[in-house]
């Protein structure tokens, strides 16, 4: 059987070569380390912001999802096969999973949110900008002793507001705890610190625009 030889190919890693990539920056991510947060509106007494209840919701989110992005693209073609071309931004619906407790107060303020946007009595839709949160979404650091953590990433969700409450199923055959599952819909969401205005060569990783061919980077912040 022949053989073929590969010029500049990888080698295996070794053990230690993982060990010192995955720890080079902290060590791995963890999913159980998130945290959110949302600001709604406060159309009259329908959608209160009261401090306590918005941060009882922040550590009652049990799951969430990290966003994410695509493109609409168009199929073109001048010579020889086809190729696309992206036209317009996609952004896919966000899932929050939040536990209930005894009060159901959790499930309370949401269909009470999904009510002031459209009343039950009339089915008249309420404004956007009457309903409309912002909702905030962290990956959170390890710090090593299993309760403290920092930010390390955030994404932002702008005009956000719920489009769907799932089911929530009863039965006799156990007695697990209520999970309250709302699929939110937004305009779009944006990274803190990270969606800069990109001129000439750019550093993906760092968000630096590379200035020269001499190494020389300077930092860009041109976040909202």
């Amino acid at each position: 059987m022949a053989t073929y030889n590969i010029p500049n190919g990888p080698s295996i890693p070794t053990m230690d070569e993982l060990r010192s990539n995955s720890d080079r920056y902290g060590g791995l991510a963890k999913s159980a380390k998130f945290m959110v947060r949302m600001f709604p509106q406060r159309p009259g007494s329908y959608l209160s912001s009261s401090s306590w209840f918005m941060q009882d919701l922040s550590y009652l989110c049990e799951a969430a999802e990290f966003p994410g992005r695509g493109f609409m693209s168009t199929d073109l073609r001048y010579y020889g096969p086809n190729f696309k071309v992206p036209h317009q931004s996609t952004y896919e619906d966000l899932n929050l999973t939040f536990l209930c407790r005894d009060a159901f107060l959790e499930r309370q303020f949401f269909d009470t949110w999904m009510e002031f946007i459209n009343p039950n009595a009339t089915f008249n839709f309420a404004y956007k900008d009457s309903y409309t949160s912002k909702i905030e979404l962290f990956q959170l650091s390890d710090m090593g002793d299993g309760n403290t953590a920092a930010a390390q990433y955030k994404f932002t969700f702008d005009e956000a507001f719920p489009i769907l409450l799932q089911p929530q199923p009863v039965t006799w055959a156990d007695d697990n705890y209520h999970r309250l599952t709302v699929t939110f819909t937004y305009k779009k969401w944006w990274r803190e610190d990270g969606d800069f205005k990109i001129n000439q060569d750019f550093d993906l990783v760092n968000g630096r625009e590379i200035i020269n061919n001499t190494g020389i980077v300077t930092p860009r912040f041109n976040v909202r």
